[in-house]
């Protein structure tokens, strides 16, 4: 990527993850999960609702609230921490983070995703031992990090958005103080069998995007060529650069010490997120099939698109 290519990119990211933010606040009275996990609004979309999606905390946490949890819980392990939020979106992380009594520096490219943090931060009922946040519209690619000026780097779903990711992990490691955590979660490629199981269990299980007519008739089209596979969504940066996740787990194995590991979710989550019913059945269907995903993940089978990894500063 050349400075003109790499400056139309960043500008492009900046309006994809703008359009995000927008989308999630299209319904005033609801809160989506990426904005505060702890006030999210349970919302099921009725039957063939277009533009919307399923917000269920329930549901987020059987797919992942485990890895999530401890991700949270080892960069909030020293009282006080500093840490340093990269790409922080909607702020849900950096709220958190600061709910366990942190100091975080958070940044985003998103003007509407800035916006949309610091309203949500002003209107946090949590206020016992809460930290504190400073959100900043800024290309933090670009920012001098400083040196060993943070207890904790955090990239949930970010540092695979820089434009040079040994760069930036150099930086990561000058920033920590000794000892200090990094964490990272990364959406990782898929295969033809990940997106197959995907697109299976979604024709399987009850959804509120498709009746299971109209699912008939998408295969029908599909069989005879009338009807495409849904593409993967990637942001301009991840559609510039696929390889940056690779690259992550490099440094993460090259430079610090890594003390948790997972990858997981390999096809479960739009399929488990688009089911309708009554809740006891929802989530029982949800946790048959994210058995099926756990099992096949360990198996190596199939790889898990969620990955989230905790290192610790090498001294």
């Amino acid at each position: 990527m050349n400075k003109i290519n790499l400056k139309k990119i960043k500008k492009a990211e900046a309006n994809f993850f703008d359009k995000l933010a927008n989308f999630r606040t299209e319904k005033e009275h609801i809160i989506a999960q990426e904005v505060d996990i702890r006030r999210a609004t349970k919302y099921i979309p009725k039957k063939n609702e277009k533009n919307s999606f399923l917000i269920d905390p329930k549901m987020t946490n059987k797919l992942g609230g485990k890895a999530r949890n401890r991700y949270i819980k080892e960069l909030t392990s020293k009282p006080g921490a500093k840490i340093l939020e990269v790409g922080c979106g909607s702020g849900w992380l950096a709220l958190e983070l600061a709910r366990h009594g942190c100091h975080v520096e958070a940044y985003d490219l998103s003007p509407k995703a800035i916006e949309l943090a610091k309203k949500t931060l002003k209107e946090n009922p949590f206020k016992k031992g809460f930290g504190s946040v400073t959100y900043h519209l800024q290309d933090i690619s670009i920012t001098d990090l400083g040196f060993e000026k943070y207890d904790g780097v955090s990239g949930w779903s970010a540092f695979h958005h820089m434009p040079d990711v040994p760069l930036f992990m150099d930086k990561v490691h000058k920033a920590l103080k000794p000892g200090g955590i990094v964490a990272s979660m990364d959406d990782m490629p898929r295969g033809k069998l990940e997106q197959w199981l995907e697109y299976i269990f979604e024709f399987l299980l009850p959804t509120y995007n498709l009746s299971y007519l109209q699912k008939l008739k998408f295969v029908l089209k599909l069989i005879i060529g009338k009807s495409k596979l849904r593409k993967e969504v990637f942001s301009p940066m991840e559609k510039a650069k696929h390889s940056n996740v690779f690259e992550i787990s490099e440094a993460f194995g090259n430079k610090f010490n890594v003390i948790y590991s997972v990858q997981e979710n390999a096809f479960v989550g739009t399929p488990v997120m688009r089911i309708i019913g009554p809740d006891w059945m929802r989530y029982l269907l949800a946790s048959l099939v994210i058995g099926i995903d756990r099992l096949l993940c360990k198996l190596h089978i199939v790889r898990g698109f969620e990955r989230i990894m905790v290192a610790k500063k090498l001294n």
